[in-house]
């Protein structure tokens, strides 16, 4: 795994843990399926070595890393977007935004200070 090689990682764990299922190894196949983003499956695992589900389970050790992996988990989901929760149409935030351009001047995405340079921009000599 330390090569970055998730897809055949993921296929040795899952056929360590048919021939001897244990907590660690569980830890590092959703290790893998995180790095995959694929985090409903991690989430399943963790889930198990959390609920004391495999053998190994119980030490401190597995449970402490298991923790650190779902906080991992939890910032790499992806968060349910702002404004899919206020049940806006694409339509009206289309309005908004037009009118917004309407009264505001159009403004550069540069910094001020580049702004100030661009006007001796034919003047440089590279």
């Amino acid at each position: 795994m330390q090569k970055t090689n998730y897809m055949m990682a993921e296929v040795v764990f899952k056929k360590a843990q048919m021939i001897d299922a244990d907590a660690n190894k569980a830890l590092n196949l959703a290790l893998c399926l995180m790095r995959q983003s694929r985090y409903e499956e991690a989430y399943l695992i963790l889930e198990q070595v959390l609920r004391g589900k495999l053998p190994g389970s119980d030490e401190i050790k597995s449970r402490n890393r298991a923790e650190e992996l779902l906080v991992e988990l939890s910032a790499n989901l992806p968060q349910p977007k702002f404004m899919d929760d206020l049940g806006l149409d694409d339509d009206l935030l289309k309005g908004i935004d037009g009118l917004l351009n309407v009264w505001s001047p159009t403004r550069s995405r540069r910094l001020p200070i580049f702004e100030e340079i661009s006007s001796f921009r034919d003047q440089l000599a590279c």
